[in-house]
């Protein structure tokens, strides 16, 4: 059963993808890129790839890996949950929740978190597997849980954001939002840093408030309401937001990146770019996959226009990764996209799976980890020159054995 925020998010989901950013929608909308071939630059292999559970039915929900650097876990909308040795992908436990997982898991701590369409937060041990306790959240969850400390941050549907006990799950605070009538997905990942926790709302406002009571620390809009229909005064915080040292990163739809202080909330730099997949950060730039499906780099100092890469428009792109000298990003066909930080041109590209990729990638040490739809988790990792060498060398002493025989 689905709750009434649930009923909102896809209805906006339906009414963008109609005007084609969503990679699909009406006979008149303007359909998504179609991949080009070139020349790749990069070369790939899957280290591995494990089947975690059924598919999400297109609902679009907030299910990606997490890791603990030796181990990946994952979880499926049919609530299954599973550990992975990160080097093989080789099953260490699984457990049936018997729930709809729709969000996460977060980690931390030797612990996991989940949320579920029905409104539940789960939190599992991350040795076993074993649950140790689920609380009713009221409202459905789309954005991993993050874990600090003793505490789990939660955003809900419902424009709440709330602190539970990892103890025993009890809720220690609430911070609300106003929401409008219609949001694009609700799924911003809090961030814990320090002694506070920085989050984004449905409203367009991002803010860092303390861990201990929930208290505000600042405030402040990505974007101001403006236009004739609900659709035009659409104002949501993109995807994750990034907490990286003292500067908070994020970005809205309808709204701009911003670069803001983490300790005092003062606008740093603005940028106006439109996105609803989010970003990613490294040392020198900002990386956002915007509304209409292109990456672009922004400077991280200044906030600056680096670069724009347009072969992926309107193929439901996901928020960037930063791996290696590389920067990923999914499709709605289940393709990988590798590009040049530098310049943004096409490096290499892998078919991940048959389905949509929802989430960003993640890095588990030399490996790239992503999950598709179908709830299948797989692992890539980038062929080095002198592993490229030892393959050729084995080839030669095959083919002198073949020439003795």
């Amino acid at each position: 059963m689905k709750t009434a925020g649930a009923s909102v998010v896809l209805a906006a989901a339906a009414l963008l993808g109609g005007c084609g950013l969503f990679g699909g929608g009406d006979s008149t909308a303007e359909p998504p890129a179609e991949l080009q071939p070139f020349e790749p630059t990069l070369e790939l292999r899957r280290a591995w790839s494990a089947r975690v559970g059924g598919s999400s039915e297109s609902l679009r929900l907030g299910l990606r890996p997490s890791s603990d650097g030796a181990r990946v876990y994952a979880g499926a909308h049919n609530g299954r949950a599973a550990a992975l040795d990160a080097e093989t992908g080789r099953e260490l436990w699984s457990v049936n929740t018997r729930l709809p997982l729709s969000a996460g898991p977060g980690y931390a701590a030797g612990r996991l978190a989940f949320g579920t369409t029905d409104g539940q937060l789960l939190l599992l041990d991350a040795e076993t597997g074993d649950e140790l306790w689920r609380t009713q959240v009221g409202s459905e969850v789309l954005a991993a849980p993050a874990i600090g400390g003793n505490l789990i941050a939660l955003r809900s549907v419902d424009g709440r954001l709330r602190g539970f006990s990892v103890a025993d799950g009890r809720e220690l605070w609430t911070v609300e939002q106003s929401s409008p009538p219609l949001i694009v997905r609700g799924d911003t990942e809090p961030a814990i840093a320090g002694t506070m926790v920085v989050a984004g709302f449905d409203n367009g406002r991002i803010g860092a408030y303390r861990l201990a009571d929930g208290e505000p620390v600042w405030e402040r809009p990505l974007g101001n309401p403006a236009g004739r229909t609900e659709l035009d005064r659409l104002v949501d915080v993109g995807g994750d937001l990034q907490v990286v040292g003292n500067d908070v990163f994020a970005v809205g739809y309808q709204g701009r990146a911003v670069s803001v202080d983490l300790n005092t909330g003062l606008l740093l730099w603005e940028q106006e770019v439109s996105s609803f997949a989010g970003l990613d950060v490294d040392l020198n730039r900002v990386y956002v996959t915007n509304d209409v499906g292109y990456v672009v780099a922004l400077n991280r100092a200044g906030g600056g226009m680096q670069w724009t890469q347009e072969a992926l428009r309107l193929r439901d792109v996901t928020a960037p990764r930063r791996f290696g000298n590389t920067v990923v990003v999914g499709d709605f066909e289940g393709y990988l996209h590798w590009l040049d930080i530098d310049n943004g041109a096409l490096l290499a590209r892998e078919r991940a799976a048959s389905d949509r990729i929802s989430e960003a990638p993640i890095v588990v040490g030399a490996s790239l980890v992503v999950q598709s739809d179908d709830g299948r988790v797989s692992a890539f990792t980038v062929v080095e020159e002198e592993e490229e060498e030892e393959e050729e060398e084995e080839e030669d002493e095959d083919e002198v054995e073949v020439e003795e025989g």
